[in-house]
């Protein structure tokens, strides 16, 4: 006989039960187990950056991960936490944002690599202007320096959606002014 199979998403069991042949007016759909979904975040610019830090603050709070990386003690019960969501694990257990840094000014990215999660981030990650200097308000400048770094960001772009199993998306922090 045809079998559904029916995914309970606390139990991580899978129970298969006879299935009712569908009428004309029924719709066949399959069910899907949930697959985790990578997303990567993008930080760009002083408020992108500051606005990213918070962020991963919360996240690592809510997913009992120290700000080194390491997970604690009650965050290691692995049902209904999807930490691999927005982190990957490192070789030596350590979790890692799935996060790039851009900026043409470093003073807040310094300003990160150099708080209490100065560990948390991949150093790889982090893309800075060559001068230091930023664009200084001015759009040609700006443009100038971002198209001289192009190249590089989509590097670190594709390296980490490459380490991805099931990339899902971006998410983009950013200020218009």
């Amino acid at each position: 006989p045809q079998c559904s199979r029916i995914y309970s998403r606390s139990a991580h069991a899978v129970l298969t039960v006879p299935r009712p042949r569908p009428t004309s007016l029924q719709v066949q759909t399959s069910p899907r187990p949930s697959m985790p979904r990578e997303i990567i975040t993008v930080q760009v610019g002083q408020c992108g950056n500051q606005i990213g830090h918070e962020f991963w603050k919360q996240l690592c709070l809510e997913h009992a991960i120290m700000p080194d990386g390491t997970i604690q003690e009650f965050g290691r019960a692995p049902i209904g936490d999807r930490k691999d969501v927005f982190f990957y694990q490192a070789d030596d257990d350590h979790y890692v944002p799935r996060s790039v840094m851009i900026d043409l000014e470093p003073r807040v990215i310094d300003g990160i690599l150099k708080s209490e999660q100065r560990n948390l981030f991949n150093p790889e990650n982090v893309l800075l202007s060559k001068t230091g200097g930023g664009a200084g308000n001015i759009w040609a400048s700006g443009y100038r320096q971002g198209a001289e770094r192009e190249e590089e960001l989509f590097d670190i772009l594709d390296r980490e959606a490459d380490n991805s199993d099931s990339l899902e998306g971006f998410v983009l922090a950013h200020s218009i002014s």
